[in-house]
């Protein structure tokens, strides 16, 4: 792993031009659970939007080459930084969403103080009951949008947990054309997942025109929820269709009360006369940070560029004292627009852009990362920046971290820190890849002071990713929230592809210290065998360890010793190796997994079939 450091004191230029509109949203329903209920998982895959984003890989190279041209870098005295603290440790690890057809793999996760998590990817839902070790379902977007009557396709989930109201929010979008598109929020009334859901519709061409809304991202103040969303032109890619970024502000105790929304919306956000793209919310470390609200963005479709903007919404909707303040920030080495990553397979995985990914603040210091290009390797990369006086006294350190071998994308992070001032630390989460590590991801911790740990794989890729033709859409954000309850730990959730080489979610418990005695760590290499989730009413995923090579029989049997079937008969490689299948057409009840090889009997452990 290298780092490129570079800093610079920001004098940066405020610009302010916005335009707001205020509108109230009503109930438009409420999602309850029914165990009974028919969900069909309906997924369209638009294979012409994918090709035309996927034929930009050739473009991508000869942006590269300009950046390389505009930008020479040189190796940083500061890399000798780098791996100077120690490797995080994963407590606890599991499968969450399986992909069915639809691409790329969204994730993004959130995690109540009373135990409850919930995981989305591309068109699903995922709840967990951590107090009981037990998953409580899985259901599709579409399934929890019923109430509401949208028919068109949902997809681009986001959910996040509000630690001072035990509360949920989920958010998508539905439809492709900007007269059938629409946001979709979803308010829990408890902490707990089943229980229902304050269901709103807001307009996904609110002002009228012919664009339609993709993309969101959000974060939540004191107060508020704040999500951007781009908009762009119908029957176009969200490469050349873009023609703005919104912000939208709500007050969030309307839609945990299941009252009206009271609504307002931002746009023709710009600096100096230019419109500004993909904002990116800036999450508070340990909860909130205020009544306001920071975006960051910069030019993520430039072949090479040295400026970030930082946005601002000073208060609460309705506030008299209410200003959106734009600050550009210069750095003095460039961002790149990301080459893509490579796998072991001809084709690659797409990278997207620079946009910034994930973003937080502690203490007046923002941290935020995204894609990238290391023109020292050609391979892709992130960048991480730590932007500190916040908002007056700017001042930017940048790295780009790239590796010799892996290519990186999709990065996100989440504090990890004491809370104290002076405690910047947080973890960062990556997927990776290369010509002979199948997709997954990993995590590494950063002090926010220059130093950085080595990398943790979290979970490792079965396979290679290959889906639809061409270039492989392998995410587009991945998930980490900080554990509200212990503080040093982050739950986070990314892609990994599968012995079938589709994409599943991996939802991981990270900490700064190895589990307690007795808590089994996923890098651990003890012979035995691991069954998460336990109970489960669909997939389960098997890690065996062995400390050698043999050939193995997996067999399901019922608690009598009965023999039902044999799932699969290959070959397991010395440490740990991970088998996932579906319990779907099982009947309700216990069952025994069994692992054998000539030696006899290497594992076996009990299941419950929910």
């Amino acid at each position: 792993m290298k780092l490129i450091f570079l800093s610079v004191l920001a004098a940066g230029v405020m610009s302010s031009a916005a335009s707001q509109h205020m509108m109230v949203v009503p109930r438009a329903g409420t999602w309850n659970y029914d165990p009974n209920a028919e969900d069909y998982f309906p997924t369209l895959v638009r294979h012409g939007q994918i090709s035309d984003e996927a034929g930009r890989s050739g473009q991508m190279e000869q942006l590269k080459t300009e950046a390389e041209r505009r930008w020479p870098l040189r190796q940083s005295k500061t890399a000798s930084l780098r791996n100077t603290l120690d490797s995080l440790h994963v407590w606890k690890g599991f499968q969450g969403n399986v992909m069915g057809n639809s691409v790329p793999n969204d994730n993004d996760i959130a995690v109540s103080t009373t135990g409850y998590l919930i995981s989305v990817m591309n068109t699903s839902i995922f709840r967990y009951d951590l107090n009981k070790d037990s998953a409580l379902g899985t259901i599709s977007l579409n399934f929890f949008a019923n109430p509401l009557g949208i028919t068109a396709g949902k997809y681009d989930p986001k959910v996040i947990y509000d630690p001072a109201a035990n509360r949920f929010i989920i958010a998508f979008l539905a439809g492709f054309k900007h007269d059938n598109t629409h946001i979709i929020l979803g308010f829990s009334s408890s902490d707990h997942p089943n229980d229902p859901w304050y269901l709103y519709s807001l307009p996904g061409n609110p002002l009228n025109d012919d664009l339609w809304s993709d993309f969101p991202m959000f974060a939540l103040s004191e107060h508020e929820l704040f999500f951007t969303i781009n908009h762009l032109v119908d029957d176009s890619s969200w490469q050349t269709g873009w023609r703005r970024t919104v912000i939208w502000q709500i007050r969030k105790s309307d839609g945990f009360a299941g009252d009206s929304l009271h609504v307002m919306l931002h746009d023709t956000i710009q600096y100096n006369g230019r419109l500004i793209r993909n904002l990116c919310p800036v999450k508070g470390s340990t909860g909130f940070y205020g009544r306001e609200m920071y975006f960051l963005s910069q030019r993520n479709m430039d072949a090479a560029n040295d400026t970030f903007f930082l946005v601002r919404i000073t208060d609460t909707i309705g506030s008299p004292q209410q200003q959106l303040e734009v600050r550009a920030v210069q750095s003095p080495g460039a961002y790149f627009f990301p080459v893509n990553a490579v796998q072991p397979h001809v084709t690659k995985l797409a990278t997207n852009d620079s946009r910034v990914l994930g973003a937080m603040m502690h203490e007046g210091t923002i941290q935020f990362v995204g894609n990238t290009t290391d023109t020292l390797t050609g391979r892709s990369a992130f960048y991480h920046g730590v932007l500190r006086g916040v908002p007056d006294s700017l001042k930017l350190d940048f790295r780009i971290i790239g590796h010799d071998d892996l290519c990186f994308g999709y990065p996100n992070l989440a504090y990890i820190g004491d809370g104290t001032p002076e405690d910047h630390r947080a973890v960062i989460i990556t997927l990776r890849s290369s010509s002979t590590v199948y997709p997954a991801f990993s995590v590494l911790l950063t002090d926010g002071n220059g130093a950085y740990s080595e990398l943790t794989p979290v979970v490792n890729g079965q396979s290679y990713h290959y889906v639809i033709a061409g270039t492989q859409r392998w995410g587009d954000y991945t998930g980490a929230q900080r554990n509200y309850v212990t503080g040093n730990r982050v739950w986070v959730n990314g892609s990994f592809a599968t012995s079938s080489h589709k994409i599943n979610t991996w939802i991981a418990d990270i900490g700064l210290q190895p589990p307690p005695s007795g808590v089994a760590s996923l890098s651990g290499t003890n012979t035995g065998i691991k069954i998460l989730p336990n109970p489960t009413d669909q997939w389960v995923s098997v890690w065996v360890d062995t400390d050698k090579p043999q050939f193995a029989s997996f067999e399901l049997l019922g608690t009598d010793g009965r023999f039902y079937r044999l799932l699969l008969q290959d070959y397991l490689r010395p440490g740990r190796n991970q088998f996932t299948c579906s319990m779907h057409p099982l009947p309700k009840g216990m069952y025994v997994l069994r692992v054998t090889t000539a030696q006899g009997v290497l594992a076996k452990e009990k299941i419950v079939k929910q």
